[in-house]
């Protein structure tokens, strides 16, 4: 008997999307805004589950609120539960200062991960916290997007070593030592090309012009993935040691040389990559590599691409045979 599957997140998340639709699940995004974000949407999240009566139910985490509501709704009515957790482990992120708030959350977090039948990881590390906190781990890294590029931007220079940095303004990137390294690659013919939105730009940065650095600002889905097209190289860092970046599945379905942080979660996966320390003088170096080794580079790019895929296969065939035995 086919199971009736729905999936519920608060966030709009590339990873939610594309595996909701792999699973075959029916996805409810519920994004609430203002004070009574939280009250709406446990509300509207509620009547979701009573009205399409499914057989599981999956939620992401973040947010925790979702995850504590869905625990508490499948504890009572005996629907099993399956958390998609992504990097709310709080590991290598800023500490929650409110000591009352920090307890709040930790209980939830154990909760959360005790309740649901199954907590869905991206990598190993994550995977034995999850046993620790006595939950029941699988680790699905995110699936290589399918892309199609629209519309490559012609009108970019063909002198210049285009790389793409996916950013967001988080704490976490290491944008500060990209402008350092870009500087030490001023003379070189790099340009790079910083995404996110510019409202999240630190203000030191705001009033500052960079000879080799362009910064985009928000990109709809479609001109991120013409561009993504259009450069030599992606450059993806961050200073956590347990999160797996978009960006770097990104590069990898591109078939883009792939540039990341020397993390053990990263560098165990994308293989295939060049790692650095995040050192201005080691991402200048990386830099060099992908420009004087490009061909070797986009071949290293596209035999990860193809050994990801393969083994991705290979782990949902796995999380089927489980998901049919917890109903």
């Amino acid at each position: 008997m086919k199971q009736k599957r729905v999936w519920i997140s608060w966030e709009t998340q590339r990873r939610t999307t594309e595996l909701s639709k792999i699973l075959k699940c029916n996805l409810k995004i519920i994004e609430i805004e203002g004070v009574l974000r939280y009250p709406v949407s446990i509300i509207k999240t509620i009547l979701f589950i009573l009205r399409e009566k499914p057989d599981i139910l999956f939620v992401q985490n973040p947010s925790m609120i979702l995850a504590t509501i869905a625990g508490f709704f499948c504890t009572i009515t005996k629907l099993p539960l399956v958390v998609d957790r992504h990097t709310t482990f709080l590991i290598d992120k800023p500490i929650i200062r409110n000591k009352m708030k920090k307890r709040i959350f930790q209980l939830l977090h154990f909760y959360t991960i005790s309740v649901a039948n199954l907590t869905i990881v991206t990598n190993d590390y994550l995977s034995e916290l999850t046993e620790k906190a006595k939950g029941k781990p699988f680790v699905l890294p995110d699936p290589l997007p399918n892309f199609f590029c629209c519309n490559a931007k012609k009108s970019l220079r063909r002198d210049l070593f285009k790389i793409l940095i996916p950013n967001s303004f988080a704490q976490d990137e290491p944008l500060d030592r990209i402008i350092s390294a870009s500087k030490l690659l001023a003379n070189e013919n790099f340009h790079f090309f910083v995404t996110g939105s510019t409202k999240r730009m630190p203000s030191h940065l705001k009033n500052i012009s960079f000879s080799n650095i362009t910064f985009t600002g928000f990109l709809p889905d479609q001109d991120y993935i013409d561009l993504l097209f259009s450069v030599e190289g992606v450059m993806v860092l961050t200073t956590a040691t347990s999160t797996m970046l978009c960006g770097c599945y990104e590069a990898v379905a591109a078939e883009k040389p792939l540039i990341t942080s020397n993390k053990p979660c990263l560098s165990d996966y994308f293989t295939g990559a060049l790692f650095v320390d995040n050192s201005p003088e080691e991402i200048a170096t990386a830099c060099r590599t992908i420009k004087n080794n490009t061909q070797e580079m986009i071949n290293r790019a596209k035999g990860m691409k193809e050994t990801l895929s393969f083994k991705w296969n290979q782990d949902l065939q796995k999380l089927e045979l489980i998901l049919s035995e917890i109903v």
